[in-house]
Protein backbone atom coordinates (compact mmCIF):
# COMPACT_ATOMS: atom_id res chain seq x y z
CA UNK A 1 0.00 0.00 0.00
CA UNK A 2 2.78 2.80 0.88
CA UNK A 3 4.99 1.50 -2.14
CA UNK A 4 1.96 2.25 -4.28
CA UNK A 5 1.27 5.23 -2.82
CA UNK A 6 4.79 6.63 -3.70
CA UNK A 7 5.02 5.46 -6.76
CA UNK A 8 1.74 6.99 -7.97
CA UNK A 9 2.64 10.73 -6.27
CA UNK A 10 6.23 9.72 -8.59
CA UNK A 11 3.70 9.46 -11.59
CA UNK A 12 2.31 12.96 -10.91
CA UNK A 13 5.13 14.57 -10.23
CA UNK A 14 5.98 13.68 -13.42
CA UNK A 15 2.97 14.42 -15.34
CA UNK A 16 2.80 17.50 -13.88
CA UNK A 17 6.17 18.37 -14.72
CA UNK A 18 6.45 17.02 -18.54
CA UNK A 19 2.92 19.09 -19.03
CA UNK A 20 4.72 22.22 -17.36
CA UNK A 21 7.42 22.25 -19.59
CA UNK A 22 5.14 21.98 -23.08
CA UNK A 23 3.68 24.63 -21.78
CA UNK A 24 6.57 26.72 -20.95
CA UNK A 25 8.17 26.02 -24.71
CA UNK A 26 4.66 26.43 -26.20
CA UNK A 27 4.08 29.69 -24.79
CA UNK A 28 7.56 31.23 -24.27
CA UNK A 29 8.42 30.43 -28.01
CA UNK A 30 4.78 32.54 -29.35
CA UNK A 31 6.08 35.20 -26.73
CA UNK A 32 9.45 35.82 -28.17
CA UNK A 33 8.16 34.90 -31.85
CA UNK A 34 5.90 38.04 -31.77
CA UNK A 35 8.82 40.52 -30.05
CA UNK A 36 10.81 42.69 -32.89
CA UNK A 37 13.84 44.54 -32.12
CA UNK A 38 13.66 47.93 -32.87
CA UNK A 39 15.27 49.75 -35.61
CA UNK A 40 17.43 52.67 -35.23
CA UNK A 41 16.26 55.02 -37.21
CA UNK A 42 18.58 58.40 -37.87
CA UNK A 43 17.87 61.85 -39.65
CA UNK A 44 18.85 62.73 -42.63
CA UNK A 45 22.42 63.46 -43.14
CA UNK A 46 22.87 60.60 -40.48
CA UNK A 47 23.68 57.32 -40.37
CA UNK A 48 23.67 54.13 -38.21
CA UNK A 49 26.63 52.82 -36.48
CA UNK A 50 26.80 50.00 -34.12
CA UNK A 51 23.43 51.56 -33.14
CA UNK A 52 23.98 55.10 -33.00
CA UNK A 53 23.32 57.62 -35.13
CA UNK A 54 26.46 59.54 -36.71
CA UNK A 55 27.52 62.50 -38.96
CA UNK A 56 27.86 61.70 -42.65
CA UNK A 57 29.11 64.27 -44.36
CA UNK A 58 32.53 63.07 -46.00
CA UNK A 59 34.12 60.53 -47.89
CA UNK A 60 33.17 56.86 -46.60
CA UNK A 61 34.35 58.07 -42.79
CA UNK A 62 33.07 55.59 -40.12
CA UNK A 63 32.72 57.96 -37.51
CA UNK A 64 33.44 61.47 -38.75
CA UNK A 65 33.79 64.96 -36.99
CA UNK A 66 30.40 67.54 -36.82
CA UNK A 67 29.93 69.06 -40.55
CA UNK A 68 28.94 72.26 -38.42
CA UNK A 69 31.84 73.04 -36.69
CA UNK A 70 33.41 76.38 -37.05
CA UNK A 71 35.94 77.52 -40.14
CA UNK A 72 38.57 78.90 -37.88
CA UNK A 73 41.58 81.25 -39.32
CA UNK A 74 44.45 79.91 -37.14
CA UNK A 75 47.03 77.17 -37.64
CA UNK A 76 46.47 74.34 -34.79
CA UNK A 77 48.58 71.73 -35.87
CA UNK A 78 51.64 73.69 -37.20
CA UNK A 79 50.33 72.71 -41.03
CA UNK A 80 52.21 75.55 -42.42
CA UNK A 81 55.61 73.81 -41.37
CA UNK A 82 55.14 70.51 -43.47
CA UNK A 83 54.40 72.89 -46.98
CA UNK A 84 57.41 71.55 -49.17
CA UNK A 85 59.36 74.27 -50.27
CA UNK A 86 57.11 77.27 -49.09
CA UNK A 87 59.18 79.99 -51.10
CA UNK A 88 57.70 78.91 -53.78
CA UNK A 89 54.63 80.12 -52.86
CA UNK A 90 53.81 84.23 -52.42
CA UNK A 91 51.84 85.05 -49.55
CA UNK A 92 49.34 87.54 -50.39
CA UNK A 93 47.30 87.11 -47.13
CA UNK A 94 48.29 85.65 -44.01
CA UNK A 95 44.53 83.91 -44.00
CA UNK A 96 41.00 84.59 -45.31
CA UNK A 97 38.05 82.40 -45.76
CA UNK A 98 36.06 81.20 -48.56
CA UNK A 99 33.00 78.96 -49.72
CA UNK A 100 32.16 77.26 -52.99
CA UNK A 101 31.64 73.92 -54.60
CA UNK A 102 33.92 71.67 -54.94
CA UNK A 103 34.69 71.11 -58.52
CA UNK A 104 37.34 68.25 -58.41
CA UNK A 105 39.67 66.80 -55.95
CA UNK A 106 42.70 65.34 -57.53
CA UNK A 107 45.20 63.77 -56.07
CA UNK A 108 49.30 64.77 -56.66
CA UNK A 109 52.53 63.16 -56.35
CA UNK A 110 53.55 65.49 -53.18
CA UNK A 111 50.77 63.70 -51.03
CA UNK A 112 48.68 66.81 -51.14
CA UNK A 113 45.21 66.98 -52.49
CA UNK A 114 44.50 69.83 -54.83
CA UNK A 115 41.03 70.74 -54.67
CA UNK A 116 38.92 72.99 -57.52
CA UNK A 117 36.56 74.98 -55.64
CA UNK A 118 33.94 77.07 -57.70
CA UNK A 119 33.73 79.93 -55.77
CA UNK A 120 30.17 81.58 -54.21
CA UNK A 121 29.96 85.00 -56.18
CA UNK A 122 31.08 86.95 -52.79
CA UNK A 123 34.60 85.30 -53.12
CA UNK A 124 35.02 85.66 -57.03
CA UNK A 125 37.74 88.45 -56.51
CA UNK A 126 40.29 85.79 -55.14
CA UNK A 127 40.94 84.28 -58.47
CA UNK A 128 42.95 86.13 -61.48
CA UNK A 129 43.95 84.88 -64.82
CA UNK A 130 46.03 81.96 -64.46
CA UNK A 131 42.97 80.41 -62.22
CA UNK A 132 40.67 81.25 -65.48
CA UNK A 133 43.31 79.74 -68.03
CA UNK A 134 44.57 76.56 -66.21
CA UNK A 135 42.10 75.96 -63.54
CA UNK A 136 38.64 76.00 -65.46
CA UNK A 137 38.06 79.21 -63.18
CA UNK A 138 38.23 77.60 -59.96
CA UNK A 139 40.01 78.75 -56.92
CA UNK A 140 42.99 75.77 -55.84
CA UNK A 141 42.61 74.41 -52.56
CA UNK A 142 46.02 72.41 -51.44
CA UNK A 143 45.07 70.09 -48.11
CA UNK A 144 48.59 68.64 -47.59
CA UNK A 145 49.99 65.60 -47.32
CA UNK A 146 47.01 63.61 -47.56
CA UNK A 147 48.13 60.38 -50.10
CA UNK A 148 51.49 58.60 -50.91
CA UNK A 149 54.18 61.12 -51.40
CA UNK A 150 56.24 59.75 -54.44
CA UNK A 151 57.42 63.32 -55.13
CA UNK A 152 61.40 63.41 -53.81
CA UNK A 153 61.39 66.96 -52.59
CA UNK A 154 58.54 66.90 -50.80
CA UNK A 155 58.96 63.52 -48.67
CA UNK A 156 60.32 64.76 -45.57
CA UNK A 157 58.28 67.96 -45.30
CA UNK A 158 55.24 65.46 -44.65
CA UNK A 159 57.29 63.46 -42.06
CA UNK A 160 55.58 63.32 -38.65
CA UNK A 161 52.64 64.86 -39.89
CA UNK A 162 48.86 63.62 -40.06
CA UNK A 163 46.19 65.02 -41.93
CA UNK A 164 43.16 66.02 -40.01
CA UNK A 165 41.19 68.44 -42.50
CA UNK A 166 37.82 66.60 -44.02
CA UNK A 167 38.24 65.59 -47.30
CA UNK A 168 35.54 67.10 -49.55
CA UNK A 169 33.57 65.21 -52.48
CA UNK A 170 32.75 66.65 -55.90
CA UNK A 171 29.89 68.47 -55.70
CA UNK A 172 29.54 69.85 -51.94
CA UNK A 173 29.50 73.19 -50.96
CA UNK A 174 32.43 73.76 -48.65
CA UNK A 175 34.36 76.50 -46.10
CA UNK A 176 37.47 76.66 -45.97
CA UNK A 177 40.48 78.36 -44.32
CA UNK A 178 43.97 79.11 -44.94
CA UNK A 179 46.40 81.35 -46.06
CA UNK A 180 45.96 83.01 -49.29
CA UNK A 181 49.14 82.80 -51.94
CA UNK A 182 50.55 82.63 -55.24
CA UNK A 183 51.77 79.61 -56.60
CA UNK A 184 54.72 81.03 -58.50
CA UNK A 185 55.66 77.29 -59.91
CA UNK A 186 51.96 77.43 -61.76
CA UNK A 187 51.61 80.44 -63.74
CA UNK A 188 50.93 82.25 -60.07
CA UNK A 189 47.30 81.47 -59.76
CA UNK A 190 45.97 81.81 -56.44
CA UNK A 191 45.44 79.15 -53.75
CA UNK A 192 44.63 78.74 -50.40
CA UNK A 193 47.77 76.38 -49.21
CA UNK A 194 47.60 74.52 -46.92
CA UNK A 195 44.27 74.26 -45.82
CA UNK A 196 43.64 75.40 -42.12
CA UNK A 197 40.48 74.35 -41.61
CA UNK A 198 37.60 72.59 -43.66
CA UNK A 199 33.84 72.05 -42.92
CA UNK A 200 31.23 70.57 -45.49
CA UNK A 201 27.75 72.87 -45.36
CA UNK A 202 25.12 70.98 -45.29
CA UNK A 203 22.09 74.04 -45.30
Amino acid sequence: MKAGLILALLLLVLVGGTFGYYLYYFYGIQSSSSTTSPSTSCPPGQTSINGACVNNCTNDAANPPSCTSPVQCTDPDGINSHVYHPSRLTLVKSCITASGIVDRVLTENDGDLHVRLRLDPAYSNLTNNANNQYQYGDLVVEIICVGPVSQADAVSACQNYTNNILIPQQGQHITVSGPYVLDTMHYNWAEIHPVYSLKVDTS
